[in-house]
C-alpha cells in the first residue's frame, strides 16, 4: 500500500524526469513498479479541490492601460534581462518566467506577494 506521501514524491518524481522527456505518466508508473490505477486514484482524489478566488477592484479604461504600456515599453531597456524562475507547488502547479529583467522579477514578486 502505497501513503500520500509516496505519490507525492512520484508525482515530483514524474514532473522533473518523465515529462521533460516524453514519457507517459502509464510508463512512468510502471517503470517505478507502481500501479497506475492507485495513482490514478490517488491523484483523482487530492487533485479535484476547488480554490475560490476574490477579485478586488475594477480594471482601469482601456486607454489608460495602453498609455501606461507605451510608456513602459518606452522606458525599458531594449534587451531582456538574463533571469529565469521557476516555481513549482506540491499538487504539480508550475509556473515558468524566462528572460527577465531585474524590474520585470520585482514586478513578478510583487504579483505573487498579492495571492499568497
Amino acid at each position: 500500500m502505497y501513503s500520500n506521501s509516496d505519490f507525492e514524491k512520484l508525482w515530483f518524481l514524474y514532473k522533473t524526469e518523465g515529462e521533460p522527456k516524453g514519457i507517459s505518466i502509464n510508463s512512468f508508473c510502471a517503470s517505478q513498479g507502481v500501479p497506475y490505477t492507485q495513482f490514478k486514484n490517488w491523484f483523482r482524489k487530492t487533485h479535484r479541490k476547488i480554490v475560490p478566488v476574490q477579485i478586488d477592484g475594477v480594471p482601469p479604461e482601456e486607454s489608460v492601460v495602453k498609455e501606461k504600456n507605451r510608456e513602459e515599453t518606452e522606458n525599458k531597456p531594449t534587451n531582456k534581462g538574463q533571469i529565469m524562475v521557476i516555481i513549482q507547488t506540491r499538487d504539480g502547479l508550475q509556473i515558468r518566467k524566462r528572460n527577465l529583467s531585474y524590474s520585470d522579477l520585482k514586478q513578478l514578486v510583487d504579483k505573487l506577494e498579492g495571492l499568497c
